[in-house]
């Protein structure tokens, strides 16, 4: 599946995003110390970029980790840092049914357009076998946000019922290395 928005994160935009945007994965590691259920062994980082929560994700605990991005470019740099990660999207998660136990976003569903988020969870919600956690902006009521000059590409919303079964959720703050993010982690049952 193209969009609109995977059209402008495969452009340039992209590739200046992953430069820019280098984050320090140890100060993540307590946010997900707190947040990766107990019963965990695989993830599946879903827009990886360069790797930084796989990076912090690989400190906290020995977990099969693997990422996908549609960029080529942020595809290369996390493969530098020695990590797992392939070509992908949202939209076309290359692994089968079930495959991880957790499945995670982290500031990616926020650049998928309301007509196709129904899509995007539903193919996330496909290859998780316990656990999903969004890690996104919020608001209350869906807000699109010009960003870096285009319209239509960034989205704040309530992701708490995206998927059924909301077990935990809260705040991520600067301190937490994150940038001012809500998070939601859902179990997956029998609705899902």
């Amino acid at each position: 599946m193209n969009t609109k928005q995977l059209n402008i994160w495969q452009s340039k935009l992209g590739q200046e995003w992953t430069d820019r945007n280098m984050v320090s994965p140890s100060l993540r590691v307590s946010a997900f110390q707190q947040i990766i259920p107990d019963d965990v062994a695989s993830i599946l980082e879903i827009g990886c970029g360069a790797g930084h929560n796989l990076i912090a994700l690989s400190w906290l605990h020995d977990y099969t980790l693997v990422g996908i991005d549609p960029l080529d470019y942020a595809v290369a740099k996390a493969r530098g840092y020695d990590l797992d990660v392939v070509l992908g999207d949202c939209f076309n998660i290359p692994f089968r049914d079930g495959a991880f136990d957790l499945v995670f976003t982290c500031g990616v569903l926020m650049h998928v357009a309301p007509e196709d988020l129904t899509r995007a969870a539903q193919e996330i919600g496909r290859v998780t076998r316990k656990y999903i956690l969004v890690i996104e902006y919020y608001s209350e009521e869906e807000q699109v946000i010009p960003h870096r000059g285009h319209d239509n590409f960034l989205f704040k919303r309530d992701y708490s019922k995206l998927f059924p079964n909301c077990v935990g959720g809260g705040f991520l703050g600067k301190e937490k290395g994150f940038d001012n993010c809500n998070y939601w982690l859902f179990k997956k049952g029998v609705q899902f």
